[in-house]
């Protein structure tokens, strides 16, 4: 088959790395065992996060979860200003990983950028903490929280994307469980003192992640200390990889979750943005799938690419892509079929509100899966960032323009609308580009999103979750029959690819 992809993608393998796990073969036959192990481990986070979540939320209310909220919303704001680099780890630490078997540059290179920026944002807070503040509804005091929280999750996601480069997703995904277990059991220990406040939930959200950084760096010892010197050249090329992430990362934040905090808290109260979060607190934990499969898709497409095999890639964007995405929108239906039953039955009466907005921001997410488990890793591993850039533009004016527009008439459902809709956008401006970069092959990904969306308009007109689910099942089995052929090439495909 001939490749759609640029020459450097040419099906020529390159010299034979020196161990197994630096070669583009180990991440293809260890694929199911290390997502596997992520989904495990992913299972047992996303347990400890909810029931974190369910314990903040009995103890504080809606209004004291919404203040929670309010101020992990504050920290991602300032996050964006110092994390725009830390994708680079993952892109220049698998080059160097494959080269020498370590990250000693990557790593400190990194460090060196991240440390004056996270410097520079505390000196500047007096420009963007006041705005945030006041569109937040943020209590007196809380700056302190904020910053903690911030610098805490910037090393500990530095870590993080570290061992995501040395290729030991498993590790990491078993670190970020225990660091989610250990969240919880000071939460329990908080309120058997009778001290879980919002104050002291924040701190066990900030001070957990600190400390696994440092276990995090245990692991990462013979990886990272060792002879280092400073190489201007390289932190460059850094640099000039992550510039457009900065944009990115700025933007993005207004087509997000974060935004529509603002939105709500303003427009609303604290207490139904205590209720949105709940949508999109499930909802999340539910993306971290598809977010897996990107950590173990980034190493994999940069192996690929630094070993010019391309036929990989192009049948995996033709036949597994969407049928993927197919499976994740029937999936993303039948959670939120069970949700309109056990959102109230959890977490009490006060919160059946959050099921309509997530119902519509579940089927959302079918916009962001083919960029969480294709094209993200694609576009980092061409070095191609300035998609990613024009994504967030588009997709964040999107959201701001219908939250502006929807939600005074709609409420928190023309809110989740909206955000539906800036996916969308995103989803769109990546393809487009990536295939003028790379000629990617749209197949039928939009036959595949059809289904779950379909459900959920019905959902916001009807309310009624049997009828919805009817309308998804109906639609996709139309679907399936229809591209039969395909789901046929993308199950032997999967399987041939664990022997090539």
């Amino acid at each position: 088959m001939k490749s759609n992809f640029p020459p450097d993608y040419n099906e020529n393998p390159t010299d034979t790395p020196v161990s197994e796990r630096q070669s583009a073969n180990w991440d293809v036959r260890n694929a199911p065992k290390n997502y596997i192990s992520l989904v495990l481990t992913q299972g047992g986070s996303a347990f400890f996060s909810f029931v974190s979540v369910l314990l903040i939320t009995k103890v504080l209310g809606p209004e004291g979860y919404g203040g929670v909220v309010a101020i992990i919303a504050a920290s991602q704001v300032a996050q964006v200003l110092v994390n725009w680099t830390s994708v680079s780890v993952i892109r220049f630490g698998v080059d160097e990983f494959i080269e020498t078997e370590k990250i000693v540059s990557t790593f400190w290179c990194r460090l060196f950028i991240l440390l004056p920026n996270l410097l520079l944002v505390l000196l500047i807070s007096n420009l963007w903490f006041p705005p945030l503040a006041y569109w937040l509804k943020l209590p007196a005091g809380s700056f302190w929280l904020i910053f903690l929280h911030f610098v805490a999750l910037s090393f500990w996601i530095h870590v993080q994307n570290s061992l995501q480069a040395i290729k030991m997703p498993r590790l990491q995904g078993g670190l970020l469980t225990v660091e989610r277990i250990s969240i919880f059991a000071s939460l329990l220990i908080l309120l058997a003192a009778g001290k879980l406040d919002g104050t002291s939930a924040i701190l066990c959200y900030a001070l957990i992640p600190l400390a696994m950084t440092f276990v995090g760096l245990f692991y990462l010892r013979k990886f990272v200390f060792s002879a280092f010197s400073f190489d201007k050249v390289f932190v460059k090329r850094m640099v000039v990889f992550s510039l457009p992430l900065l944009p990115f990362s700025l933007v993005g934040y207004f087509s997000g979750g974060y935004i529509d905090a603002v939105f709500i808290a303003n427009y609303f109260s604290t207490s139904d943005l205590g209720i949105y979060s709940i949508a999109t607190q499930i909802s999340g934990i539910a993306l971290q799938f598809p977010v897996l499969a990107n950590s173990l898709l980034n190493p994999l497409f940069i192996s690929l690419h630094k070993e010019n095999r391309a036929r990989k890639l192009n049948l995996y964007f033709k036949d597994i892509l969407p049928s993927l995405t197919l499976a994740w929108g029937f999936f993303c239906t039948f959670v939120t079929f069970a949700g309109y039953f056990f959102i109230p039955l959890i977490f009490g009466s006060g919160f059946v509100s959050s099921i309509l907005p997530f119902w519509i921001l579940m089927a959302g997410s079918v916009f962001s899966f083919p960029i969480l488990v294709g094209y993200s890793a694609l576009s980092n591993s061409l070095s191609a960032t300035y998609i990613a850039m024009f994504a967030a533009v588009f997709s964040a004016a999107a959201n701001i323009f219908f939250n502006f527009l929807l939600i005074p008439v709609y409420g928190v459902e023309g809110c989740a609308w909206a955000t539906v809709i800036a996916h969308f956008i995103s989803f769109v401006a990546f393809y487009i580009f990536l295939r003028r970069k790379a000629s990617v092959p749209l197949s039928w990904i939009f036959p595949a999103i059809t289904p779950s969306i379909a459900a959920a308009i019905c959902f916001s007109l009807l309310r009624n979750p049997f009828i919805s689910l009817s309308v998804c099942a109906i639609i996709g089995i139309f679907v399936v029959y229809l591209k039969r052929v395909s789901l046929k090439e993308a199950f032997y495909l999967a399987k041939s690819f664990r022997n090539n």
